[in-house]
């Protein structure tokens, strides 16, 4: 979108229809303070962005007081663009109907828009659209700048969003990050759903879940904190800077903050160095068996007094049943003072035979049945039958005198722990250590303490000895220490924090571990591939669209650079880089000035406005590959801190990048020594430019009266 013309009528100074007819290239508007410069960049800044309120403050004093009680006159801005080889024109105004001498009523206010084909057809068009079509809105935001202060784009966190959402490939992928993320939730829902249908595992399971939901609130909940903990950081550091320019020994003071800085980290860290949760190492790390091996020795020397009395007690309950046994067996083997057969012999078969025909072959005498010798072979078949039965079934209880084992599982349990004999003499060792090592960490504490003071003396002596005046000295008192005594609470609170969310992290995590260890042993295998398969998708989006943003970063830093570099060229400039930094849970950059990777120390404020200007220009440049389109970019006042060769250096530069570039400037307005009016010095001749502008009141005017107020416009 190229800017044609910009028509001002009755807008404050700027009385009746005033005409700039713009070039392609570079615009250059001269005008000394108070003479309508700045208002031109309202008129602009109001036709883009601004509202309907307050439309009575923007009418040309001078017109309506020329205007009869009851009359009407129309305040407008208008601009005409060429956009796609299409014409467009864009117009916001409103009515003023003069009521009394000095007021008025505003009506009719409109935003329209006209767009013109190229065979010069016209139509009108609703103005809100036309203008979002001309100058997106995500585009204004690099495109319109009031004075130095506004160039630094990035102290406004939000640009950073705005600018990837713009112009960043990675832009592109949010919505797959976001989808990926929705379905790996409902793979995780579904394998949650599955899990819990496991009747075994769903108290565990659900006591899991509530632990890692309350984890997760708790990891939200410190990261908020955290967030906010950066964001006072950088506000407080902000205002130190801002007061620490009126120090005259500025230099110093710089040192003796890094070593103040460097000393409070090093007491954050040794702070949280020391640590004194007993409870916890009492019972989680085991310290209460402390006392441990005295209490066992005992215990193994009752567990071997009972074993030895068990044992001997045994031995004389087996003799005695040995003696027993023995006895019946003799018994049973003296019959008739003979020594019997074994049992079994004669076999089974011939038993029964010499039975059934009531004879003893083995004497080969006659067994009569109910005679003593008929019932002698009786009882021996009975007695192989009877050796036959297994002696579990046989219905016989052998005498034992000790039903439970209860001594050997004491001496099992004894000689078990005997192995963490080795671990609990540790312990001894791990608490001398860990009380040594807590106070070695109170003596670092004490003697960083000591460093800290004797540089807190040293810094309010800097601050002290500043020459500034009464009042900015007050200020400096009262505010200074304070911030600083604020930025040291604020610093050990965000280490505090990060150490909080380190150790939450690592809690949720083996809940997690625990959880899905769950999952593996009760869902069906293809619920556990879909949750693996939606996780890496999710990743790889996410993974993307980081690496795209890096890209972009890496392409708006060589950009920056370039231009930079062309605006500086003679002069030692370092390099811009631009890195991406995480604040809690916001993402934002961070411009520096570096010289070979170190941060460039006080740069003086010129250096700055051509950084913040050359990534701007590098931001347009980029606008116009991505949209294939260009946009005009409109600067009041950029080069304030500049010395006049620079600026005429710097016109030079910018008038070759082919950007449409609207510059408000004060520089090259002299005054002539003849006459003691306002003229254009002739070095303004050397300034490449294709169009160029003085704005000024036309003389003669009272100083004392707006309504003498008129701004001309001369073109030059």
């Amino acid at each position: 979108m190229i800017l044609k013309e910009v028509v001002i009528e009755n807008y404050l100074c700027y009385y009746g229809i005033k005409i700039f007819e713009l070039a392609k290239g570079l615009n250059i508007i001269l005008g000394e303070n108070g003479e309508g410069k700045t208002k031109y960049f309202e008129a602009l800044d109001w036709l883009f962005r601004g509202d309907s309120l307050g439309l009575e403050r923007l009418v040309s004093v001078k017109a309506l007081s020329e205007l009869a009680i009851g009359g009407d006159l129309r305040v407008r801005v208008s601009i005409v663009a060429e956009q796609f080889g299409e014409q467009r024109t864009l117009t916001k105004s409103f009515i003023c109907t003069k009521v009394s001498a000095s007021k008025c009523t505003t009506s009719n206010f409109s935003l329209e828009g006209i767009e013109e084909t190229q065979s010069g057809e016209r139509s009108q068009v609703d103005g809100k659209h036309l203008l979002e079509q001309l100058f997106p809105t995500e585009i204004r935001r690099y495109s319109l700048f009031k004075g130095e202060s506004e160039l630094d784009i990035f102290n406004n966190e939000d640009a950073l969003i705005t600018l990837i959402n713009s112009f960043s490939d990675a832009k592109h992928y949010e919505k797959y990050s976001e989808k990926g993320e929705y379905l790996r939730k409902m793979a995780e829902k579904a394998v949650d759903d599955a899990t819990k249908t496991d009747t075994k595992n769903q108290s565990l399971y659900k006591r899991l879940q509530a632990e890692i939901d309350q984890l997760e609130d708790q990891r939200i909940k410190t990261l908020a904190l955290q967030t906010n903990a950066l964001d006072q950081i950088r506000k407080t550091e902000s205002n130190l800077q801002e007061v620490e320019h009126l120090v005259n020994n500025a230099d110093a003071l710089e040192v003796v903050n890094k070593r103040i800085r460097q000393l409070e980290q090093k007491i954050s860290e040794t702070t949280l160095q020391i640590d004194e949760n007993y409870t916890t190492k009492l019972f989680d790390d085991c310290w209460i068996l402390i006392q441990y091996e005295r209490f066992h020795k005992r215990f193994l020397e009752k567990v071997m007094q009972m074993s030895a009395v068990k044992r001997e007690a045994q031995s004389n309950f087996d003799r005695e049943e040995g003696m027993r046994e023995g006895a019946k067996r003799e018994r049973e083997r003296i019959i008739n003072n003979s020594v019997p057969l074994p049992v079994g012999v004669p076999s089974r078969a011939h038993m029964e035979e010499m039975i059934r025909e009531e004879i003893c072959k083995v004497c080969n005498r006659p067994a009569r049945k109910h005679t003593p010798e008929h019932d002698f072979m009786i009882q021996r078949l009975e007695e192989y039958f009877t050796s036959q039965i297994p002696k579990e079934e046989s219905g016989e209880e052998k005498k034992t005198l000790f039903k439970k084992d209860y001594v050997s599982r004491l001496l099992n349990l004894a000689t078990s722990h005997d192995e963490t004999l080795s671990k609990v003499r540790r312990i001894q060792i791990e608490i001398k250590e860990f009380f040594e090592f807590n106070d070695a960490r109170r003596r670092e504490l004490e003697e960083l303490n000591h460093k800290l003071a004797s540089e807190t003396k040293e810094r309010e002596n800097i601050v002290g000895n500043s020459t500034g005046g009464a009042d900015k000295l007050v200020d400096i008192y009262k505010n200074y220490n304070a911030w600083q005594k604020s930025l040291t609470q604020l610093n050990r609170e965000s280490v505090r924090l990060e150490d909080d969310l380190k150790k939450i992290e690592l809690e949720l995590q083996v809940k997690r571990e625990e959880k899905e260890g769950i999952d593996t042993k009760s869902v069906k295998k293809f619920l556990l591939d879909t949750r693996s398969i939606l996780r890496d998708i999710e990743k790889i989006f996410k993974d993307t669209k980081v690496r795209k943003f890096g890209q972009f970063i890496a392409l708006l830093e060589g950009k920056a650079n370039d231009y930079f570099w062309r605006m500086n060229k003679g002069a030692f400039v370092g390099s811009i880089k631009l890195e991406k930094e995480t604040r809690g849970a916001k993402t934002v950059i961070k411009i520096e000035l570096q010289e070979n990777e170190r941060l460039l120390h006080k740069p003086n404020q010129s250096l700055l406005t051509s950084m913040h200007i050359s990534i701007l220009f590098a931001i347009s440049e980029l606008a116009k590959e991505q949209r294939e389109e260009s946009f005009p970019m409109v600067f009041d006042a950029p080069t304030s801190s500049f010395g006049d060769v620079k600026t005429k250096e710097f016109l030079n530069i910018i008038a070759e990048t082919g950007n449409q570039i609207i510059l408000l400037m004060k520089n090259f307005i002299i005054k002539d020594s003849k006459s003691d009016g306002l003229v254009i010095s002739h070095e303004f001749a050397q300034v490449k430019r294709d169009k160029a502008f003085w704005v000024k009141i036309n003389r003669p005017f009272d100083s004392q009266n707006l309504e003498t107020i008129n701004t001309e416009v001369i073109n030059l």
